[in-house]
């Protein structure tokens, strides 16, 4: 029997709320999974985005859970550029980016560089729990996890988003900028009206459609 999802679960389920938007724009963020599994639609979409990531089984959900989880899927690589950056003038930082041949290379680099110090605590964890969370719920559509170890792994990566981050607001910008530096985008112009096409599109629109859930930001 699916345990009730208690004010305190979904607040941690709601950390993976921006990504499961992006992804799923029918999610309902009120349920464990945001896919409705009566649905055959709704499940090969689960699917889909499970093949996208490398998830094929309960095995490969968990390894890639761990690698979320230690920072070693953007966090760390994130840092050592930034760590490099700290330690470059602005002609010095110039010199590297002229030199670069990839536009998403270029991108990378010019993001890093903006973040370099404002995001040496922080780095890039809100980005990867919110995707560490996002991925057991589409796990727990093929059944590669339990609700029951949901609500432990929860608690854990909890713990550690609310003692990094201070506000909803921060913490779902650093998702967005986390997004961003894995796709290798340019960062978009959060004033405009959102469009459903970015990350930060979809952010706005989140708050819009579920404010009071943004407000608190509960410990």
């Amino acid at each position: 029997m699916t345990q009730d999802i208690t004010p305190e679960i979904q607040d941690q389920l709601n950390l993976s709320a921006l990504i499961l938007k992006k992804n799923h724009k029918q999610a309902n963020l009120s349920s464990w999974s945001g896919f409705n599994l009566d649905d055959k639609m709704h499940v090969k979409q689960a699917e889909r985005l499970l093949t996208i990531l490398g998830i094929k089984s309960g095995l490969h959900l968990r390894n890639s859970l761990q690698r979320y989880e230690s920072g070693s899927m953007v966090s760390q690589a994130f840092e050592k550029l930034a760590a490099e950056f700290r330690t470059d003038t602005t002609k010095t930082f110039e010199a590297k980016y002229q030199a670069l041949n990839n536009p998403q290379t270029q991108n990378t680099y010019k993001m890093v560089w903006k973040y370099r110090f404002s995001l040496k605590n922080q780095k890039l964890i809100g980005y990867e729990i919110a995707m560490y969370i996002f991925q057991m719920r589409l796990g727990l559509v093929l059944g590669f996890i339990t609700t029951e170890e949901m609500i432990l792994r929860l608690e854990e990566v909890n713990a550690t988003v609310k003692s990094t981050f201070s506000s909803w607001g921060e913490f779902h910008r650093n998702v967005c900028i986390g997004d961003e530096y894995f796709l290798g985008a340019t960062e978009q112009d959060v004033s405009t009206f959102p469009n459903m096409t970015t990350l930060w599109d979809h952010y706005q629109r989140l708050h819009i459609e579920h404010a009071d859930w943004f407000k608190n930001w509960n410990k």
